[in-house]
């Protein structure tokens, strides 16, 4: 029986496929895991209803969020003012095709007064948005 002596010339070998398809399994968790949603620096607390629907809004719809202090947002957009607000509603439904029915969803804080609903709805109107929808927290009572 011979047995080989190795000499400590030799370089160990390090497998690195192992590593690497732990590493793709990882990548895909996160991926998976993640959440993509638009955060907005405007904090909304949104009134409740007693009866809950989903919301069946299509994600073509603009988001408008009416902070209890009447500030605004669009979308991801940071805080805006009324003529902030105006001309941004402006710039993005110009930038729509003409035919396309135009959809707003309006998240007003449940402190947010009337007249800042009523504000965004009148906007709203104005450059031509047929349908306006009010966003509620549902099942749960104010």
């Amino acid at each position: 029986m011979r047995i080989k002596r190795t000499t400590g010339t030799e370089a160990p070998d390090i497998n690195l496929i192992p590593l690497i398809d732990v590493l793709l399994v990882i990548v895909i968790f996160l991926v998976v895991s993640t959440t993509f949603m638009q955060p907005s620096q405007l904090e909304v607390d949104l009134p409740g209803t007693q009866s809950a629907k989903e919301d069946s809004a299509p994600p073509e719809a603009l988001r408008i969020r009416v902070g209890r202090d009447g500030n605004y947002a669009l979308g991801a957009q940071s805080v805006l003012t009324d003529a902030q607000l105006r001309t941004e509603l402006s710039k993005v439904l110009s930038a729509k095709p003409a035919d396309e029915e135009r959809r707003a969803i309006v998240e007003a804080d449940a402190a947010a007064t009337h007249q800042s609903v009523v504000t965004v709805m009148d906007m709203l109107a104005s450059l031509g948005v047929a349908k306006v929808s009010i966003a509620t927290a549902g099942g749960k009572s104010p």
